[in-house]
C-alpha cells in the first residue's frame, strides 16, 4: 500500500511540473464578443431579360460561417469557431488576432491549409474520368474533321485544355481583418465586431447569339481554359497554376439560346489566352464540338461574354444504327411434359 501511495505522489508531482498555470478569471471579469456579419450577395452582372431563361443574380446565403483567430503574423491558428450567416456569439482570450471568416459547406469549393493565413487555399476537385473522356473525344473528332477537309491543323496550342480539368467553383464568402480583444476588466462588457464578407470568385454570363438546331440538343457542357487552379484567399492571391474549368450549359429550345453563368477563381494574368469549348450532345447521342477564343472578353466590365460565331446542330439521322422493333404477337400453343 505504501508503494502505491508513493507512486501516486510521484505521478502527481510530475503532472504539476509539466503543466503551465492558466490565469483564473472571476465570472464577472469577462468580455462578451458578438460577431455581426454583413453578407455581400450581389453578383453585379449583366442579365438580358429577352433571353427568357433563369439567370442567377444573387449568391445563395450560406448555412454556416467559420471563424479563425490567428496570431498577428497569421502563422499560427489559435482558435476556430462556427457561427450562422448573420454571425453570433464568439469567445477567445484577450489579444490581437488576424481574424479570417469564410463560408462553410459548399458543394464544389473546398478549403485546405487552415494552419496559417498564408496557406489558406480554396480549390475544387478534378472532373470525373467520364467527363474527361467526353472532352478528349470531342477534341479528337474536331482534329480528324479538320484533316478530312484537307486543311492543316493550325489551331493555337493555347486552345488545348490547360492543366487539370476541374469543376467551376462555388462562391466562397471571405473577409480577413485584424481585431484586438481587450483584457478582462472588473465590469462585464460586450464588444461587437462588424465584418462584411464577399465572394472570392468572379462570375461571368455568356450567350451564343446564333444557335441553329436548338430543338435537337439534349445537353451541353462548357470548358474554359487558362483559369486559376486555386485561390489563396488568406493572402488575397490566386495561384499561378493553370486549369480548365467545366460547367453545364442551359439550353433554351424555344428561343434558340445557349446562356448561363459560371464562376472562376480568375483568369491567369499575363498573355495567356482563354478559349471556351462546347461539347453538345444531340437527342440521338451524337456529340458536336465548338471552340472560340474569349480572352479579351474577360476584361469587359459587365462580365458578359457574347459568342458571335453561329453554332449549328444538324437534325439527327433516323436511319442506320440500332432500331429495335416489336412485331405483332402470334398465338402459339405447346405441350409441356411434366414428370
Amino acid at each position: 500500500m505504501k508503494k502505491v501511495l508513493i507512486y501516486i505522489w510521484c505521478i502527481t508531482l510530475t503532472m504539476l511540473a509539466s503543466c503551465d498555470r492558466m490565469p483564473l478569471y472571476e465570472m464577472e471579469k469577462r468580455v462578451d464578443l458578438e460577431l455581426e456579419l454583413n453578407l455581400d450577395l450581389d453578383l453585379d452582372i449583366a442579365v438580358d431579360v429577352d433571353v427568357d431563361v433563369a439567370v442567377e443574380t444573387m449568391i445563395e446565403i450560406p448555412e454556416m460561417m467559420q471563424v479563425g483567430f490567428y496570431t498577428p503574423d497569421g502563422e499560427v491558428l489559435r482558435n476556430t469557431q462556427f457561427v450562422g450567416p448573420d454571425g453570433g456569439a464568439i469567445t477567445t482570450p484577450p489579444g490581437t488576432y488576424r481574424m479570417v471568416i469564410y463560408s462553410f459547406g459548399n458543394e464544389y469549393t473546398q478549403v485546405r491549409g487552415e494552419g496559417s493565413v498564408n496557406t489558406l487555399e480554396a480549390f475544387t476537385s478534378d472532373i470525373t474520368a467520364t467527363k474527361m473522356s467526353v472532352l478528349q473525344r470531342a477534341l479528337q473528332a474536331s482534329k480528324a474533321n479538320t484533316r478530312a477537309d484537307g486543311d492543316a491543323d493550325t489551331r493555337d496550342e493555347d486552345e488545348q485544355p490547360t492543366g487539370p480539368i476541374i469543376y467551376a467553383p462555388d462562391h466562397l464568402l471571405v473577409t480577413v481583418q485584424e481585431v484586438t480583444i481587450p483584457e478582462f476588466t472588473q465590469e462585464r462588457q460586450t464588444i461587437t465586431i462588424n465584418s462584411t464578407v464577399q465572394t472570392i470568385c468572379e462570375t461571368y454570363t455568356f450567350e451564343v447569339h446564333t444557335l441553329i438546331g436548338a430543338e435537337y440538343i439534349e445537353s451541353c457542357e462548357a470548358f474554359v481554359t487558362n483559369q486559376a487552379r486555386t485561390s489563396f484567399f488568406g493572402r488575397g492571391e490566386i495561384s499561378q497554376e493553370p486549369a480548365t474549368i467545366c460547367f453545364p450549359v442551359g439550353v433554351n429550345r424555344r428561343t434558340g439560346f445557349l446562356y448561363t453563368t459560371f464562376n472562376t477563381f480568375g483568369k491567369l494574368p499575363g498573355e495567356s489566352k482563354a478559349y471556351i469549348h462546347f461539347v453538345i450532345r444531340d437527342t440521338s447521342g451524337q456529340e458536336y464540338y465548338f471552340s472560340t477564343e474569349i480572352t479579351d472578353q474577360f476584361e469587359k466590365p459587365d462580365h458578359h461574354i457574347v459568342i458571335e460565331e453561329p453554332v449549328e446542330v444538324p437534325e439527327p439521322e433516323t436511319t442506320g444504327g440500332i432500331a429495335p422493333t416489336v412485331e405483332e404477337w402470334n398465338e402459339e400453343n405447346h405441350n409441356v411434359d411434366i414428370g
